[in-house]
C-alpha cells in the first residue's frame, strides 16, 4: 500500500530565478522529457524532437536539443517520439452527477488526462448551503488536480417555484469569493430573471462582477437574438446549453464561449461540433468542450473528458483542434491562460504523454511535474476525506404509506391531465394533455399506456411552510410495467425525493428504502425492492472509488431494465425531470412548472380546466 500522498504547489513568484537558471542550463531540472512531438496548442500544430524541462512544478524550457543540466535528482523521461500534450481542462461540470465524492472523482479522471476541473457544486449546495461550498474547498486541499470551484448562484434556481435545503444570497456569493472558496461563478440558470431584469438575480450577478471573477451562464433558449444578447450583456461569458451548430456559432459571434456538452445523457457536442466541421476555416477560439454531467460508469469505463475528445476526433475534428477545445481555449475562457492550458515556459507542468494521438491513448499524466497516473492507473495514493456527520445525514422524512401516493380526482369523471412526455437522453420534457378516467375518485398509473405517476417531495431540514410540500404528476415514455417504481434523491437541482411508479405500494417501498439509507436511488420490481444504490454524502454521492461506483451503477441500470424500461441511462434522464429552468414541463415540490420560450416560468395545475 502506497503512503498517503499530499500534493504541494509552489508559487511562480517564488521560483522565477530557478526557472530562468534551468532554461539557461545553469541549474538542474527536476523533470526532463526528451524526444517528444509537442502538440503546440498556442499555434495549432505539432513540433518534432522537442524537449520539455520542468522545475518546481513549472515548465522552464520548451525546445529542440535542449542543453538542460541534469543531476542525480533529475527524472529523465524519453518520450521516444510520443506526443507531449497539455493536461485537459473541464471548464464546466458537476462532480455530484458522477455519484463520487470529490477525491474519488479526481482519482477517476486524472488517469484519463484531466488535470484541471471547474466544478459547479450547486447540487450539494442546494442540499447543505454555504457549508457545502467550504466543504468542497477543504476536501480538494492536497489533491493533485487543479480545482477552480464555480460558486453556485442559483440556490434554488427558481425561488417561489421550488424549494431546496438552502437559499444563497448576494452576500453569500461575495463571501465565497472573499474567503477564496470559489474562483469563478457557477452557471446562472435563472436566465429568464437575467434577461427580464429580476432585481434579486441581478444583485447576485453584481456580487460576481464586483469580485472580478469569470461569470458562466446557462441559456437553453433557442431564441438567439434579443434574449441571447441580453443574457451576454449581463456579463455571462460562457454557456453549455447549446444543442446545434447555429447555437455554437451565434454564441461565438457575440464573444461568448460555446461549451459543447457531451455527458452521459446530454449528447449535444456531435451536433454542435458541426460549427467547425462544416466551417473548417472558422476562427474557433471561442469553442470549448465540456462534460457537464457524467455518471461513474462514464468516468471509469469511457474516460469522462477523454471520451469527449475521442468522440470529437471521430466526428472529423483534427486531433490538435480537439485538444485546443479542452486546453488553451478553456484556459482563456477562465482567464487562467498565464498559468494553465499549454506547454509553455512559466505554465504549470500539467503534461500528458500520448502514444496514439488520433486514438488519444494516454500513457502518463503529470500534474505540476509529478507523475500522478500511468497506463490508466493512479501512481499516488490520495487519502479519503473524513466527512462530518451533517454532510452524511440529509434526509428529513418519515416513512410513507401507499396512501401518500394517491392522486385524488373526486369532482371530474374524465379530467384532462397534464403529462410529462419523457424522451430518453433529452433534458427538455414536452407537455402533453391526456384525457384520463377517474377510478373510485382517483387517477391511477396505466402501464399499458406507458403512463406512470411522478412525485417530487421536499426532503431537507424542516422549514416553516415548506416541510410536507410535494408536487404530483404523471410521466409518459419510461416503459415501466405494473407494480414497479423508481425513487431518487438525485433530482436536479433542489434534490428533493423524486418517486416514479406504476403502483402506490411500489412507490412507498422505493421511497422508504431511501429514507432508511440516507439517500440514493432505489428500484422496485414486481412489488419487491430490487436494488438500492446508497449515496450518503448529501444524498448525492457515495464514498467509494470510480471502479466500485461504476459497477454499482451498472447493477442499477440492470434493475431499471427489469422494470420494463428499454432505455439506457434512464437514471440520468430522470434526474433532470425536476429541473424547471429547462424549457417545457418539469416537476418540483411545488407542482408542475411550465417554461415556454420568451415567457416567465409558471406553476400550472395537474388537471386542465
Amino acid at each position: 500500500m502506497k503512503e498517503p500522498y499530499i500534493h504541494h504547489r509552489e508559487k511562480l513568484s517564488d521560483v522565477t530565478r530557478d526557472l530562468a537558471a534551468v532554461a539557461m542550463g545553469n541549474k538542474a531540472a527536476d523533470l526532463l522529457i526528451k524526444n517528444g512531438k509537442l502538440v503546440n496548442v498556442n499555434v495549432g500544430y505539432i513540433q518534432e524532437n522537442i524537449d520539455v524541462a520542468v522545475s518546481h512544478g513549472f515548465i522552464a524550457y520548451v525546445g529542440p536539443n535542449a542543453k538542460i543540466m541534469t543531476d542525480e535528482h533529475t527524472k529523465v523521461v524519453d518520450a521516444a517520439g510520443r506526443y507531449i500534450v497539455p493536461g485537459f481542462i473541464d471548464g464546466h461540470m458537476h462532480i455530484e452527477s458522477s455519484m463520487l465524492d470529490p477525491r474519488n472523482f479526481a482519482c477517476g479522471v486524472l488517469p484519463n488526462g484531466v488535470t484541471t476541473i471547474c466544478p459547479d457544486n450547486h447540487e450539494i449546495t442546494n442540499v447543505l448551503g454555504m457549508k457545502a461550498v467550504k466543504l468542497f474547498h477543504d476536501v480538494m486541499e492536497g489533491v493533485p488536480i487543479k480545482c477552480f470551484l464555480a460558486m453556485p448562484v442559483c440556490v434554488p434556481a427558481l425561488p417561489g417555484l421550488e424549494d431546496a435545503g438552502a437559499m444563497i444570497s448576494p452576500e453569500d456569493v461575495a463571501a465565497a469569493y472573499d474567503h477564496g472558496w470559489a474562483q469563478l461563478q457557477g452557471e446562472q440558470m435563472n436566465f429568464v430573471g437575467m434577461i427580464l431584469g429580476d432585481p434579486k438575480v441581478h444583485a447576485i450577478n453584481k456580487a460576481t462582477l464586483d469580485a472580478g471573477v469569470v461569470a458562466t451562464g446557462h441559456y437553453p433558449s433557442h431564441e438567439l437574438e434579443q434574449g441571447l444578447n441580453a443574457f451576454i450583456a449581463t456579463g455571462q461569458n460562457a454557456c453549455h446549453e447549446l444543442t446545434d451548430k447555429e447555437g455554437a456559432i451565434r454564441r461565438a459571434e457575440l464573444g461568448m464561449y460555446a461549451q459543447m456538452r457531451y455527458g452521459t445523457a446530454g449528447y449535444d457536442m456531435p451536433n454542435a461540433i458541426k460549427a467547425y466541421t462544416d466551417n473548417p476555416g472558422i476562427d474557433d477560439r471561442f469553442f470549448c468542450m465540456v462534460t457537464d454531467d457524467v455518471d461513474p460508469a462514464t468516468v471509469y469505463h469511457d474516460g469522462q473528458l477523454l471520451r469527449v475528445v475521442r468522440t470529437a476526433i471521430q466526428q472529423g475534428v483534427p486531433p490538435v483542434k480537439a485538444i485546443q477545445y479542452v486546453t488553451i481555449n478553456v484556459a482563456q475562457m477562465l482567464e487562467k491562460a498565464r498559468w494553465i492550458g499549454s506547454i509553455s515556459p512559466a505554465k504549470a507542468a500539467d503534461i500528458l504523454i500520448v502514444s496514439d494521438l488520433p486514438g488519444m491513448v494516454i500513457d502518463q499524466v503529470y500534474s505540476d511535474g509529478v507523475l500522478v497516473a500511468e497506463n490508466g492507473k493512479m501512481t499516488v495514493n490520495v487519502p479519503p476525506y473524513d466527512y462530518p456527520d451533517w454532510a452524511l445525514h440529509s434526509i428529513f422524512l418519515d416513512k410513507m404509506t401507499p396512501d401518500f401516493f394517491r392522486i385524488s380526482a373526486e369532482e371530474i369523471e374524465k379530467p384532462k391531465v397534464r403529462v410529462m412526455d419523457c424522451i430518453p437522453n433529452v433534458l427538455e420534457i414536452p407537455e402533453v394533455i391526456l384525457e384520463m378516467e377517474a377510478v373510485d375518485g382517483e387517477l391511477k398509473a396505466d402501464p399499458e399506456k406507458n403512463l406512470a405517476k411522478i412525485f417530487d417531495i421536499y426532503r431537507h431540514s424542516p422549514d416553516y411552510g415548506v416541510t410536507g410540500t410535494h408536487g404530483i404528476g404523471f410521466i409518459r415514455g419510461i416503459g415501466m410495467r405494473a407494480n414497479c417504481a423508481y425513487a431518487s434523491t438525485v433530482a436536479h437541482d433542489c434534490h428533493n425525493l423524486m418517486v416514479v411508479g406504476t403502483s402506490d405500494e411500489a412507490m412507498s417501498i422505493a421511497a422508504n428504502a431511501l429514507i432508511e439509507s440516507e439517500g440514493g436511488i432505489a428500484i422496485v420490481v414486481d412489488g419487491k425492492l430490487a436494488y438500492v444504490m446508497e449515496l450518503p454524502l448529501a444524498g448525492l454521492m457515495c464514498l467509494e472509488s470510480a471502479e466500485v461506483a461504476a459497477a454499482r451503477v451498472i447493477r442499477l441500470e440492470e434493475a431499471i431494465a427489469a422494470t420494463g424500461c428499454p432505455h439506457s441511462k434512464m437514471e440520468m434522464t430522470l434526474s433532470f425531470a425536476a429541473l424547471p429552468v429547462l424549457e417545457e414541463l418539469h416537476i418540483t415540490n411545488r407542482g408542475y412548472v411550465l417554461l415556454k420560450e420568451g415567457k416567465a416560468p409558471e406553476l400550472v395545475p395537474l388537471i386542465v380546466k
